[in-house]
């Protein structure tokens, strides 16, 4: 079973997190954008080499999607989420096949599904900063669903900006 925790850094123009193993050791870094409609970030590994592109949809009508390109540019995921659902789910279509990631009604635990066989699990940890702990199998690629969690954390993000400032007028 691989595990890493995915956390926001303290202070962070970019938006940028660090991957851990759960021995506090940096595995992997994901850089944001100063300014980007589309909250693009990219997912390197510790020398800086690119790995996985995230950005959201810019344009959206009653459903929230992101995409993963790889470091070619390649779409290799995207991500939707219905405008109204009472359990967080997201639907995945991606090189591995159709990805389902549920959360549970408060939003802090997702089960990891892989063409309906369970592989995976995402716990959000409550603290100040956004902070994920990603539970993989053994074969799965790590990087990729490090992608995964950042395209859904913008996601979500985006859903908490357009809620509160609707919530303003």
């Amino acid at each position: 079973m691989q595990q890493v925790s995915i956390r926001n850094k303290w202070i962070s123009l970019r938006g940028g997190s660090k991957v851990k193993d759960m021995d506090e050791k940096d595995v992997l870094y994901v850089k944001g954008k100063f300014w980007t409609f589309t909250r693009k970030k990219f997912v390197q590994d510790m020398q800086g080499n690119l790995l996985y592109t995230v950005r959201n949809k810019f344009w959206k009508l009653f459903v929230h999607k992101a995409m993963v390109y790889d470091k070619d540019g390649n779409m290799v995921a995207k991500i939707r989420r219905k405008f109204w659902s009472v359990h967080d789910r997201y639907f995945i279509e991606s090189s591995l096949g159709q990805l389902e990631i549920c959360g549970n009604i408060l939003c802090f635990n997702y089960q990891i599904k892989l063409n309906g066989k369970e592989i995976g699990h995402v716990a959000r940890k409550i603290s100040l900063r956004d902070s994920f702990v990603l539970s993989l199998d053994d074969d799965q690629e790590l990087p990729f669903f490090v992608a995964l969690v950042i395209a859904i954390d913008n996601i979500t993000d985006r859903r908490s900006q357009e809620a509160s400032s609707s919530s303003n007028y």
